[in-house]
């Protein structure tokens, strides 16, 4: 698996060829993130595709589904085979996503998602 790298802004790195791309585990890791950080309705061909991030941080009482909406965009992206750990904290007004998942390459891949709410 390929996956274009995003620079430090969350932006597309572009213009130098092949080292613009990451690969296996780490291509897997990037395309979790940047589906985690999608919007419901924010893909032209997929409408449904994303988190419903306005109704999930906007109401109270939605902890529950948000996690279940991360937890299903993790488990369906491509190339992870199982979830092995899934933590949320919420602190103030800070959220934190903590996962681990099997991909494909029969590696772990850790990572954490911090939201200033």
């Amino acid at each position: 698996m390929l996956f274009r790298n995003i620079d430090s802004d969350g932006d597309w790195e572009f213009g130098r060829g092949k080292s613009d791309l990451i690969k296996n585990n780490d291509a897997v890791g990037l395309d979790i993130k940047t589906r985690i950080q999608s919007w419901v309705g924010d893909c032209f061909f997929d409408q449904n595709a994303g988190i419903d991030w306005i109704n999930r941080l906007g109401s109270l009482g939605q902890r529950e589904l948000l996690e279940l909406d991360l937890k299903r965009v993790i488990m369906q992206t491509e190339n992870v085979t199982a979830l092995l750990s899934f933590d949320t904290y919420l602190n103030g007004r800070s959220f934190t996503a903590d996962y681990s998942v099997e991909t494909v390459y029969s590696k772990s891949y850790e990572d954490k998602l911090i939201l200033e709410l």
